[in-house]
């Protein structure tokens, strides 16, 4: 390729220390154009300096060129900000599925200290308390009690309450932490010819858990928002206090429970852009069990006493509903819920809100003005959502225009088949992330459409990037003073300039394109939806407190991985044993790998891409100037 400098002095061998190379730009991206395209001088003005004449000082290092280290991942970016914290070492606790005949050959050689009988002892279980066991070791002779234990210890309880077992608590808690209700545990203590806990008893421990649901998400959350503050001080060189608000862009998404427009349960979650931690999370709820069971009885019945009853109902906190309008409306109540409360709690204000387009949260924001007249919100669309608007756009303008007797689809070159619609949406969202201005991505929109509708009759490259690392063969070509030609063959989306350009001169609206000036995505939201409905499935209805449990457990694993959850439980008061920290510790290099191995192979994807590309048009290029000049044994 050719120099960028015209003016190379042919008697100047010695290359600068500060000479770097032209950096090589991906095949498969749109290149920023420049605002006025310089011709390039001729080939005989420029003379470059033998290569064997090109002098580097000893003082000048050469430098290696490895192969680029692949970026940290998401999930390894975010595991990296509670690294520094003390984690504590598992305690000996040990759990194991043990079976009662095994233990009996265990004391087979013992004998009793009063008849020292020929046989050992029997082992009976006279008591059952859910999970737990009484054993007793029986001298078969004498029938005297060797010893008696618990299959589990007790809780620390004050003497006035009964001490549950800790195995009962704990299988309630794992339980909940892996989706699991007391139908689903009694099946699985079934198929293991185990002892289980009865509907009544799975209930009172759930109870208990869920009076810890309001302490749990003010340490979650409390702690991601700390993280959250740190690192944009670091990256921003803030100089704020603690007292002081910090500025940040998140992403909001709500998901409901069931599909459809009647779910009673909704969860509105917000996830900071820049560290990709979620901060706070809301849940609306249109459903409480008692008033559908206990208050409607009572409203039937003995109607004169209903509104006493759910007076002292909501007085004692017992009521779950929290919400009163439609479905749909839980998006705006939880956007002003979490965006009021942002301040107060976190010291944070969210200034700027990745969503999708149909959201009715950012109008309210507007008119609630919960940082005051001064300080609007403003609105990011999502890049995969915008995408997919342009698909559905053009979908929809082929049935449309079918319906008319016009077939914009269908067989033939430059039609708008399903395959050229796909296309035209991966150009679209690349055209805007390669973008830095709304300009540029209008350019790279309309660059990758124009390239489309040329021909070799009416070549249309007036929008694609200039120079020989140009992705368009046409600007390729006259850089490299080659004739460009071939437009059938290398055009890879062909598109009919008369037929499609009503419906696609539209798409590359500077206003639209204001708003994806982030380049994010709501991904984050759409993985953290899928742990919040692993522990309590959509298949199911589940109650308000089951389903903030589930979502202050996905968040402290979302944020923190299996150390999170380690934290939730000895907050709740359990120990961390042996087996609990090593499967967890292999879950997370498990999902550190996958997410490795993703990024590795896209990143060769890109590779080959490009590797492929710069060999096809190599051998283009010996193709017109009549075959290549080497190859072993060809002349």
């Amino acid at each position: 390729s050719l120099p960028d400098e015209p003016n190379v002095q042919p008697l100047t061998p010695v290359v600068p220390t500060t000479y770097q190379p032209r950096p090589s730009t991906s095949t498969d991206q749109p290149r920023p154009s420049t605002s006025t395209d310089q011709p390039r001088p001729s080939l005989p003005s420029i003379i470059s300096p033998p290569r064997d004449r090109i002098i580097i000082p000893l003082s000048t290092p050469l430098r290696a060129s490895p192969e680029p280290e692949t970026p940290l991942t998401r999930s390894q970016k975010k595991l990296a900000f509670f690294q520094a914290e003390n984690v504590e070492e598992p305690t000996v606790l040990k759990r194991t599925i043990l079976e009662l005949p095994q233990l009996e050959k265990l004391f087979g050689d013992l004998r009793c200290h009063q008849c020292f009988g020929d046989e050992g002892p029997e082992l009976r279980t006279p008591a059952r308390y859910g999970m737990a066991l009484k054993m007793d070791a029986v001298c078969r002779t004498c029938n005297n009690v060797l010893s008696s234990q618990f299959s589990s210890a007790k809780n620390i309880a004050p003497p006035s309450r009964p001490k549950p077992f800790v195995v009962n608590k704990a299988t309630v808690m794992s339980s909940l932490l892996s989706g699991m209700g007391p139908y689903c545990l009694n099946n699985f203590c079934e198929a293991l010819e185990m002892p289980s806990l009865h509907q009544k008893t799975f209930n009172k421990f759930v109870n208990r858990l869920y009076t810890q649901n309001q302490r749990l998400s003010y340490e979650i959350f409390s702690k991601a928002a700390s993280i959250v503050r740190k690192e944009h001080i670091r990256l921003y060189s803030l100089e704020v206090g603690e007292d002081n608000v910090i500025d940040i862009s998140v992403s909001f998404d709500t998901l409901w429970l069931t599909r459809g427009h009647k779910s009673l349960i909704g969860i509105g979650c917000v996830i900071d852009v820049v560290t990709g931690l979620i901060i706070y999370g809301h849940v609306c709820s249109l459903h409480c069990h008692i008033c559908a069971q206990a208050g409607e009885f009572i409203r039937k019945e003995t109607p004169h006493r209903y509104e006493q009853w759910k007076q002292a109902h909501i007085a004692k906190g017992e009521c779950t509903i929290n919400f009163a309008g439609s479905s749909g409306m839980m998006e705006v109540k939880a956007t002003e819920v979490l965006w009021s409360r942002s301040v107060e709690r976190h010291k944070l204000r969210y200034t700027t809100m990745v969503s999708d387009g149909d959201s009715k949260a950012h109008t309210m924001l507007l008119k609630l003005m919960p940082y005051g007249p001064d300080e609007e919100v403003q609105k990011e669309d999502c890049i995969n959502h915008v995408g997919k608007r342009l698909g559905v756009a053009l979908r929809n303008a082929v049935s449309d225009n079918s319906k008319r007797g016009v077939t914009l689809g269908g067989r033939g070159r430059g039609r708008l088949t399903a395959e050229a619609i796909r296309r035209l949406q991966i150009y679209y969202s690349r055209a805007i992330r390669a973008g830095k201005t709304p300009e540029e991505m209008r350019r790279n929109i309309m660059a990758s459409v124009h390239h489309g509708y040329s021909t070799d009759d009416l070549p249309q490259h007036i929008f694609c990037p200039p120079g020989p690392d140009s992705w368009c063969f046409y600007k390729k070509s006259i850089a490299d003073h080659v004739y460009p030609s071939g437009h059938k063959k290398r055009v890879h989306t062909p598109l009919d300039y008369n037929l499609l350009h009503p419906y696609l001169r539209a798409i590359g609206i500077i206003g639209a394109l204001k708003k994806c000036q982030l380049k994010t995505t709501q991904n984050p939201n759409e993985s953290f939806h899928h742990s919040v409905w692993s522990r309590c499935s959509k298949k199911n209805f589940h109650s308000l407190k089951r389903v903030e449990f589930a979502l202050f457990s996905a968040a402290a694993e979302f944020n923190d991985g299996p150390v999170g959850l380690a934290v939730i439980k000895r907050s709740l008061g359990f120990q961390v044993g042996e087996h609990g920290h090593r499967v967890g510790q292999a879950r997370m290099r498990k999902r550190l790998y996958k997410s490795t191995q993703e990024q590795q192979q896209k990143a060769k994807k890109r590779k080959k891409v490009t590797a492929a590309a710069r060999e096809k048009s190599r051998q283009e290029k010996e193709t017109e100037e009549g075959g290549p000049a080497y190859l072993s044994g060809i002349f």
